[in-house]
């Protein structure tokens, strides 16, 4: 079996066309959240924050996942920053596609401030960000928190 090229990039000023299959995806295991990721991206909801990021990972067979980073609304620390609209088609799940993706957003938020959280709303992927290295919290709409390494 031929190893698949995975590429995670950055998505620029418009959302890409594959990211529709992964809503109608996402939508079909019913998960809202890529529903509001559309929609606060076009309602320009991160124009405010110029350290936000999403990242979109493809091969040659189409859009396998989407995530971003951005400000942590409920905590207005400068510093802290939130992983939010995760999602990996089923198809390429267990694969390394969501790690390497995790991966690039984790390396982005740390880029802007020292911790980063997140809220897993399943057990899946809450074994998903434990295995990522995330700790366990019970806070205010999180689940789950990383601090950057100190150099």
């Amino acid at each position: 079996m031929q190893k698949m090229t995975v590429i995670i990039t950055r998505v620029g000023a418009q959302l890409p066309v594959g990211f529709e299959d992964l809503r109608q995806a996402s939508v079909a295991e019913d998960f809202e959240f890529l529903n509001r990721l559309e929609k606060k991206w076009r309602d320009g909801r991160y124009d405010d924050d110029r350290l936000a990021t999403v990242r979109i990972a493809y091969s040659e067979g189409g859009t396998l996942g989407v995530g971003a980073q951005t400000h942590d609304e409920y905590d207005l620390a400068p510093d802290h920053r939130r992983m939010r609209h995760f999602y990996v088609s089923p198809s390429a799940r267990r694969g390394g596609v969501g790690r390497r993706l995790a991966h690039a957003l984790i390396e982005d938020a740390f880029a802007c401030g020292a911790r980063l959280r997140l809220r897993a709303t399943h057990a899946v992927s809450t074994a998903f960000w434990d295995a990522m290295g995330f700790a366990r919290i019970e806070a205010d709409r999180s689940t789950h928190e990383m601090w950057r390494a100190r150099a």
